[in-house]
């Protein structure tokens, strides 16, 4: 769906073929084709010819792919391109191609040789093969450092797929500091060689705000100009911006159009995109079986667009018979490539115990992932499972801090949870001002009850300074001060009884059953005994917690 595909299209559309992308060993090594000597490149070989492919960035690894489903045998193109240099010795364009032809064949080393061959005659191309070789290690150590030395070549020499690998190594920070604004750099003079991956990724650089102010106009200017070069994942792009009315006028139709094209062109995301415009009947009548045909077709391609929808049709029995282990599998699919929406809806399905068994440990986890990648639903579910405390200690800050972020990203659910949140809180608070009021009034009580019963025992009479019954009086002051301080505590807590209010009577019916103090005592004094109970009472109810209370309805609450 519209702003839910992932970023960095382009860069999954040249390594997804490949399977991992820091797996295969040739990864990134771009290639120009014929840079130099065109008029030489016309009496190449077949076989060896076969070897250039087009100058767009991708890594040497996804284009040994290619050139291996194209049946190429690496022993004839070797051969092929050992005879064109033979002809032509000094002919750095077919040194180049012989590295290819090595490579292709797995004899690293002596490709190495001819790569730097061909670099001493100014072949960009080769350069930024060696710069392939270095960062990976492939038949010699990797040195990082050493790679960039020879992209940076191959970029002052004109290659524009050396400057999008560049581009690329900033904007992820994997291997390098992140560096949005040196990605920038690399793109945009990429860009101008009319590199379409390129103008895609500053198209991607807008659209999300990295480096740059978000402007989505901006980027759809950029996702045109690539897409015009037949860049199937920019056409993809265009497509979700004019679903959702992003940077262009909404056009569903539009919108349709530009994902058929990219879908014709073999974009598994885009195939997710047009089958969701059919099974919802947006830009032409509703065709749940065409929009069927599309899901499948995109996640035989190990489209996560399409295989997250298409276990969303198999959940909710959509054009098909509803089965729950099947959208198991398929988010699970769509989720093993970090896609958002089939992380949460995993986590969902774990949540509630549908087709699957309950476990609120994977639910949250599959949320928390969601979450991290941006996810508005996620992010409301974890706020749910805060609230209600399902699978975690409940926690009222961590649910609203949750739904606030999922309200930053327009989640209407979140926005409605977060307000029943709070009119729960202003419940909670008057419930708690009533039983600190009424905690109050008790201490105030049993008070009284003590002036009453022991203090009216003493003199009123002022004997060398106050009258007994008044120190009396003040004494049990302090007391009854412990007391209404413990109000403050107990209200808010889940507990029935205020424990040290307890302590208090047992405290005054003590003091009204003692006798009289003897001389040797302080007359007005609380005795001994009663304080030393008092105490062992008190050190028992102090700190009074529990969860609050006035825990808001959970069937009111919206999961996403």
């Amino acid at each position: 769906m519209p702003g839910e595909i992932g970023r960095r299209n382009t860069h999954r559309e040249m390594t997804r073929k490949c399977v991992c992308r820091r797996a295969l060993a040739f990864l990134a090594i771009t290639v120009a084709g014929f840079s130099t000597h065109v008029g030489s490149a016309q009496t190449l070989e077949f076989e060896c010819a076969q070897l250039s492919v087009p100058d767009d960035g991708s890594p040497l690894a996804a284009g040994l792919k290619v050139l291996a489903s194209k049946k190429i045998d690496p022993s004839q193109a070797e051969s092929a391109c050992r005879s064109a240099l033979r002809a032509d010795p000094v002919n750095p364009t077919f040194m180049f191609l012989l590295g290819r032809a090595l490579s292709l064949g797995n004899k690293r080393l002596e490709a190495i040789k001819y790569y730097l061959d061909a670099t001493d005659r100014g072949h960009a191309s080769a350069m930024n093969d060696l710069g392939g070789v270095f960062e990976y290690g492939v038949g010699v150590p990797k040195n990082l450092a050493t790679a960039l030395e020879w992209y940076e070549k191959a970029a002052e020499f004109g290659h524009a797929g050396a400057m999008t690998h560049m581009g690329q190594l900033s904007e992820e920070g994997l291997e390098i500091p992140q560096d949005f604004a040196n990605a920038r750099h690399w793109y945009e003079k990429a860009a101008a060689l009319g590199n379409a991956a390129s103008m895609n990724n500053l198209a991607d650089l807008y659209r999300y705000g990295r480096g740059v102010a978000l402007d989505l106009p901006a980027a759809a200017n950029w996702y045109l100009k690539a897409a015009k070069l037949g860049l199937a994942s920019a056409m993809n792009s265009l497509g979700e911006l004019s679903e959702a009315g992003t940077g262009v006028p909404q056009n569903y139709q539009t919108a349709k159009n530009w994902y058929k094209k990219a879908a014709d062109l073999g974009n598994a995301d885009a195939m997710g995109n047009l089958g969701a415009l059919f099974e919802s009947g947006r830009g032409g009548p509703q065709l749940l079986e065409t929009a069927r045909e599309w899901y499948v077709k995109g996640a035989a391609l190990n489209g996560r667009v399409a295989m997250h929808n298409l276990g969303i049709m198999l959940e909710n029995g959509r054009g098909t018979s509803k089965n729950l282990a099947e959208a198991k599998f398929w988010y699970e699919r769509a989720a093993a490539l970090d896609y958002a929406p089939a992380l949460n809806d995993l986590g969902r399905l774990y949540l509630a115990g549908a087709g699957v068994p309950k476990n609120y440990v994977r639910a949250k986890t599959s949320f928390e992932q969601a979450a991290k990648l941006g996810n508005a639903k996620a992010m409301n579910n974890l706020g749910m499972l805060y609230l209600n405390g399902t699978g975690v200690q409940r926690n009222i800050n961590l649910a609203r801090s949750w739904f606030e972020r999922a309200i930053a990203l327009n989640n209407a659910e979140a926005q409605e949870n977060l307000k029943h949140l709070e009119e729960a809180a202003l419940a909670d608070g008057a419930q708690v001002a009533a039983r600190r009021a009424s905690c109050i009034q008790t201490c105030a009580t049993l008070h009284r009850s003590y002036v009453n019963s022991v203090c009216e025992r003493y003199s009123a009479i002022a004997d060398n300074g106050q009258p007994e019954r008044t120190k009396c009086v003040r004494m049990s002051l302090t007391l009854a001060q412990q007391c209404r301080s413990s109000c403050r505590e107990w209200a808010p807590a889940s507990l029935a009884d205020n424990k040290c209010a307890t302590c208090f009577q047992i405290l005054i019916t003590c003091g009204i059953g003692q006798e009289p103090a003897d001389s040797n005592d302080i007359p007005y004094a609380v005795p001994k005994g009663c304080l030393a109970a008092h105490a062992d009472c008190t050190a028992g109810c102090r700190g009074q917690t529990g969860a609050k209370s006035g825990t808001p309805n959970a069937s009111r609450e919206k999961l996403n």
